[in-house]
């Protein structure tokens, strides 16, 4: 009995030491840094910048120190932070150091500027190796980058310019990498006689769009009428030029808009119910397609010059057309044959489905009926299979257009083969 009450002693004694030697000997378990400007100006994410900085010198001096003894020496220690902090933020000077031990830690630096402040900074945002309108589609992808650099370097010291620019570069350099992954961003703070100046310079990476493969055409109305059109979007579309191809990519969809708004607004697209569509093929060589069509009718105007026939083969066609649905087309031709000068008239219909043309016209004064079936295989090339019933005759050709005013078709007409050179008004 007397052992087992002996122990229970030693047991209490030891519970209730125990307590009484942590409290004497509480090691600092972690560390707490704030740095305060005195005068109020510094932007929280400079303050929290040199907060960080000194949050690893506390670290070091402090973790898993006996707290006692650093409350002890805590003037020591008060000037020591003090001496470090003069040297770590340029441009400032601490007046004073709160510090309050314990195994939560935390420490109040009291900083303020050397001499004059920022008070008007001005941020020169500019965009290497695009076009003007094209920087200015660029800069709407990163509309708060300019206040926020504005922000954060108003109200400090002039002479934190140096670590304050490391600042702004990493802001700088993360919204660039969010809203504009094909491009990197260049930061530099400088001073000069009408304050403090942020240049920041965005400049695309990667493969970059050198050249444009334009083109602007219709099927609509006769492509001289374009002419205009054409000539203004062809500066249009070589504003793209520069762009990273990644970019062009990503915002394929977007840019084809812009440019369908933008040819949406032309007097002329308007006055005559067009609807133009835009097509990009991205690469170094970027490809622009806009075609130009219309809901309501179709009317072209050609001339054919064919080479190796041995009798008319010089002559014209003008093709007016009305639709009355997508895929239905009432129309009237006119042909006229120069070698005689022998005149040519028809009506017919047409069918559209898919990239498939199938046509029928009566033609007068001959009697002559005309079935036609055409395929277009890509923009450039297109099948045709023609009879003619007056003669009983067949006609195949192979179409490539070269450009939008001239094509190439080779022919086999029943019982010879030409090469027939087609101009396209």
């Amino acid at each position: 009995m007397a052992v087992m009450k002996l122990n229970k002693i030693l047991i209490l004694a030891a519970m209730t030491c125990l307590p009484l030697q942590q409290a004497f000997s509480a090691q600092i378990e972690n560390v707490r840094v704030q740095v305060v400007d005195v005068n109020g100006g510094t932007s929280q994410i400079l303050l929290d910048k040199m907060s960080g900085s000194m949050q690893v010198v506390a670290d070091q001096l402090f973790l898993d120190k006996d707290a006692d003894k650093v409350a002890a020496a805590g003037e020591d220690y008060k000037r020591l932070l003090t001496e470090i902090g003069d040297r770590v933020f340029t441009g400032y000077e601490l007046s004073d150091v709160y510090l309050q031990p314990g195994v939560h830690t935390d420490i109040v630096l009291y900083a303020r500027p050397w001499n004059r402040i920022i008070s008007q900074p001005t941020v020169d945002l500019q965009f290497s190796g695009v076009e003007p309108q094209t920087a200015e589609l660029l800069q709407q992808r990163i509309p708060l980058l300019t206040g926020q650099l504005e922000q954060a370097i108003s109200g400090a010291s002039e002479d934190a310019g140096d670590w304050a620019g490391g600042v702004l570069r990493k802001m700088a350099r993360q919204q660039v990498e969010e809203q504009l992954p094909e491009f990197k961003a260049a930061v530099d703070v400088v001073q000069d006689k009408q304050g403090t100046v942020v240049q920041v310079v965005v400049y695309p990476v990667g493969q970059l769009v050198s050249n444009i493969k334009y083109e602007l055409r219709s099927e609509a109305i006769p492509n001289i009428l374009l002419m205009e059109l054409k000539y203004k979007y062809l500066s249009e579309c070589d504003r793209l030029r520069g762009l990273p191809v990644a970019y062009v990519q990503a915002h394929k969809a977007e840019l084809e808009q812009m440019l369908t708004d933008k040819l949406l607004a032309e007097t002329a697209v308007q006055k005559f119910h067009l609807q133009p569509s835009v097509r990009l093929t991205p690469g170094a060589n970027l490809g622009v397609n806009i075609m130009i069509n219309s809901d309501d009718y179709k009317l072209w105007f050609e001339g054919y010059g064919d080479i190796g026939r041995d009798s008319d083969n010089l002559s014209g066609k003008a093709h007016v057309g009305k639709l009355i649905s997508p895929r239905d087309e009432l129309f009237g031709e006119a042909e006229v044959i120069l070698d005689d000068v022998q005149w040519r008239f028809g009506a017919g219909y047409a069918r559209y489905w898919g990239k498939s043309v199938w046509s029928y016209m009566r033609r007068m004064p001959v009697g002559d009926n005309d079935y036609r079936l055409e395929y277009n295989l890509s923009p450039k090339w297109r099948l045709r299979a023609e009879h003619f019933s007056s003669d009983d005759r067949n006609e195949f050709g192979v179409r490539y257009r070269i450009h939008e005013f001239l094509s190439a078709e080779y022919v086999y007409g029943g019982d010879e083969f030409y090469l027939r050179i087609i101009g396209n008004l």
